[in-house]
């Protein structure tokens, strides 16, 4: 089962000098938490250019991401939402088959 727990992320990673000050802190989904690791930046897989990642506490989900037609899998609207897509897998196999689920019972995408 596609973890229910959330984890409390560093935005900035402690490895590189981030706090725990309310600020750097955001909840995150284990497995999306584990795949940012101590990444800050990310590729956009468009441009190839090296982008900072996403940042909940200081920049708006709906400008950087969207939700695909199907409710499944989430879109990058911008180098930023595309790099955070690709960086921390939000796309990968086991959220697309939880969101599938919450789609056909009616929970998902939120709107």
């Amino acid at each position: 089962m596609f973890s229910a727990n959330l984890n409390i992320e560093h935005i900035v990673p402690q490895a590189l000098g981030g706090t725990d000050d309310e600020n750097n802190l955001w909840l995150s989904c284990r497995l999306c938490n584990s795949y940012k690791g101590a990444q800050t930046h990310g590729r956009d897989p468009l441009t190839g250019h090296r982008i900072e990642l996403f940042n909940p506490r200081r920049q708006k989900w709906k400008r950087h991401f969207a939700w695909s037609k199907d409710g499944t899998r989430i879109v990058g609207r911008t180098s930023c939402g595309r790099a955070t897509v690709n960086a921390l897998q939000l796309n990968n196999i086991f959220a697309v088959m939880v969101r599938r689920q919450w789609v056909f019972a009616g929970w998902h995408p939120p709107r």
